[in-house]
């Protein structure tokens, strides 16, 4: 059996999985969900965060940090910060969790929910109004169908290159990330990696986390959702100072 019979979150077991990641072949762990988020969310801003503010302290040495624009307040939400706070805290990182973290563990539902999310969310940005919800609903229906007719093909594929899912969701999540910079001079985007190491470093501890728990998925969003809603409480706090 690959993991401890112990119920809380093993940094231990969490690098031996990074070194090979395989598809449920251990025995899933049965935890408390919001002790063991607490406790993941505590390592993670302990150590990621330190790590993090080291290397930024070292890069504004050299080169001029891009504007990070993550948790800038819309102009027509300024006059609604808890509508801000809940969009932030709580929509955004169920919305990624459902992205990056429900197909971790295959299923017809779990693809096409992924794909169909990530495709309506990237409308929404660009053409906004019904027309998401609407190709949310489509897509849904026919990856669904297309993910049922293959099932034994794509549940092959999991067990088989399951080190490559995870990775790709993981990694992609991080990378996403770096669109929350404004870039002003080519050599910025070179050090885009560093800027988003903390979003790299929890797409992998997010991702272990759904796979080493029985309740993983819920366990990540609960952790996503402690990470965003301090970081937005802050800054609300923040800009109601200035």
């Amino acid at each position: 059996m690959l993991f401890k019979s112990s119920q809380m979150f093993s940094p231990t077991d969490f690098f031996k999985y990074l070194k090979r990641p395989t598809y449920l072949s251990y025995e899933r762990k049965e935890t408390n969900v919001v002790l063991s988020a607490l406790q993941i969310y505590l390592l993670f801003i302990l150590f990621v965060g330190l790590i993090n503010s080291l290397s930024i302290t070292i890069l504004k040495t050299f080169v001029n940090i891009p504007i990070d624009k993550t948790l800038d307040i819309p102009e027509f939400l300024k006059s609604h910060l808890f509508i801000y706070f809940l969009f932030l805290g709580i929509y955004t990182p169920f919305m990624e969790e459902i992205v990056f973290r429900l197909p971790l563990v295959y299923s017809s539902t779990n693809v096409a929910l992924s794909l169909a999310t990530l495709t309506a969310l990237i409308a929404h940005k660009i053409i906004g109004g019904f027309m998401p919800i609407i190709i949310f609903l489509g897509l849904f229906f026919i990856i669904f169908k297309c993910a049922q007719f293959y099932n034994k093909l794509l549940l092959t594929f999991w067990h088989r290159y399951y080190s490559i899912v995870f990775y790709f969701l993981s990694l992609s999540f991080g990378f996403a990330h770096i669109t929350n910079y404004t870039y002003t001079v080519t050599s910025q985007f070179f050090i885009a990696p560093i800027l988003v190491f903390p979003q790299i470093a929890l797409g992998l501890v997010l991702s272990f986390s759904r796979i080493y728990y029985r309740r993983g998925f819920l366990i990540s969003i609960v952790i996503h959702c402690f990470l965003n809603m301090v970081s937005v409480l802050i800054y609300i706090l923040q800009s109601l100072r200035a």
